[in-house]
């Protein structure tokens, strides 16, 4: 017998969806829709639906590692200005979708994470992945001596962190990338320039 769909089909359909509407109004009914499978699909795969949203963010963080990981490892660039192109890139992508949907991590942090404790582990380890990658690139730039040796390299990557994710939240609500925008001039080209330092 012939299969034509997985388990694969079913997450990424659910991602699409959950990314536009979020989770709690997002019915398991919608999803088998938009994947085009039978009620049994979902259960065979997913004991739940919380289950069936870890899922959701593991498909949506190795989605987002593929994009920035190549950035972050370009050694033709400062550590500086691979940590700014990467926040550049998923600014194009919230562009590229008419200033809505946002970040997944983001929108289910708010969404999930009083109503659902495993999945609310799960937001902080995949956000903690991204603090990470950015605290070594920072710890370069130290390195480097282009930021200083008295900051915090992992506090800093999760203030950047923070600050993106509630300048993508503002940027939301305007239908606008301003807020963004004034993310990546304040922090890379005022905070962290060292045309600023004395």
């Amino acid at each position: 017998m012939k299969r034509i769909h997985s388990k694969d089909d079913i997450v990424q359909a659910g991602l699409e969806i959950i990314l536009s509407k979020g989770f709690n109004a997002t019915g398991v009914e919608a999803i088998l829709k938009q994947a085009n499978v039978p009620k049994g699909s979902f259960y065979n795969f997913f004991s739940s639906k919380e289950e069936f949203g870890l899922a959701v963010i593991d498909k949506y963080l190795a989605e987002t590692v593929g994009v920035l990981i190549p950035i972050f490892s370009d050694e033709s660039l400062s550590p500086l200005e691979r940590i700014k192109k990467s926040f550049e890139i998923l600014i194009a992508r919230f562009e590229g979708n008419d200033c809505s949907k946002g970040c997944l991590l983001g929108n289910l942090s708010l969404e999930m994470s009083d109503q659902y404790e495993r999945a609310r582990q799960h937001l902080d380890l995949s956000l903690l992945q991204w603090i990470r990658a950015l605290s070594g690139l920072l710890l370069q730039a130290q390195t480097e001596k282009t930021i200083s040796a008295d900051l915090d390299p992992e506090m800093l990557a999760e203030n950047l962190v923070s600050s993106f994710e509630g300048a993508l939240l503002r940027s939301k609500v305007k239908k606008s990338s301003e807020p963004l925008k004034n993310f990546i001039f304040l922090y890379f080209d005022r905070f962290l320039s060292q045309k600023n330092e004395s």
